[in-house]
């Protein structure tokens, strides 16, 4: 039975590039359609998902990812998560729950302790719990406790849950639903690279650019950063797939080869 983590960019919930707040529903509804076809197939899944521009422009808005030193981000930092919780989170499980599949949605906030930025504790319990009995456990970007007295609160992006939950959930894959068809090796190169090994992934990614400006959580190449913080997963056995999400069944062309998209592999 193979385990996949896959991770909803926020490039494919909503459109960045054009600043809109509005949930790509039809996007998401062929998403969980494939999550579905997928665990009647008997794979075991968890989601990751990013916020899209309704958590990028208010964590900017309040300057939220350089900590929590005012009331007023206080109240940014509720805001955040009462639109996120709104337009993302709570249309996005309604969607999947719609598709049939067994959605539980797990916050970092509850979950998840950090030292500037990077996670330090991360109580998932819970989460193999739920996982084991059949559920599909769902977590997304969030701001989370940060031990630093300095911040008090850091971003905890879904990058690094993605890779997080793949090791502790022993996922085969940890696949990364974006909005280009793979990782591409330098500007302007025409079509994405087929399959990276960690050696060639440590020699391009300071040409690979981050993504739209409001992307506080570092686009493509944080991605690629957040892969080689976790590269025992991939000396491990594990594999990391950047995949095109817009495309349809994009999640099931990946798993059968039958769409074009970037392999890493140790």
């Amino acid at each position: 039975m193979e385990t996949l983590v896959v991770k909803i960019g926020g490039s494919v919930l909503t459109d960045k590039k054009s600043m809109s707040m509005e949930l790509r529903r039809e996007v998401v509804r062929g998403i969980a359609s494939d999550v579905r076809h997928l665990l009647d197939k008997g794979y075991k899944i968890a989601l990751t998902h990013g916020v899209g521009t309704v958590g990028h422009m208010i964590v900017g808005k309040y300057g939220l990812h350089k900590g929590i030193d005012s009331p007023e981000k206080l109240m940014g930092l509720t805001e955040a998560q009462n639109r996120v919780n709104e337009l993302i989170r709570g249309p996005l499980l309604r969607i999947f729950e719609e598709a049939r599949v067994p959605v539980v949605m797990f916050y970092p906030s509850s979950t998840v302790y950090q030292e500037r930025g990077r996670v330090k504790e991360f109580y998932d319990a819970p989460i193999k719990r739920f996982f084991e009995t059949g559920f599909v456990p769902v977590m997304s970007g969030d701001m989370a406790a940060d031990v630093d007295d300095r911040l008090k609160m850091s971003v905890c992006s879904a990058d690094q849950l993605t890779m997080l939950l793949a090791k502790r959930l022993g996922a085969s894959k940890a696949i990364f639903l974006v909005d280009v068809d793979g990782v591409y090796p330098s500007a302007g190169a025409e079509k994405p690279v087929e399959r990276l090994t960690l050696s060639q992934l440590e020699e391009i990614v300071s040409g690979v650019g981050g993504s739209a400006p409001i992307d506080v959580s570092g686009g493509m190449k944080g991605k690629l950063l957040e892969v080689l913080a976790h590269k025992d997963f991939l000396e491990n056995g594990g594999e990391v797939f950047i995949v095109n999400g817009l495309k349809p069944h994009a999640l099931i062309g990946a798993l059968d080869g039958s769409i074009p998209f970037t392999r890493i592999t140790a």
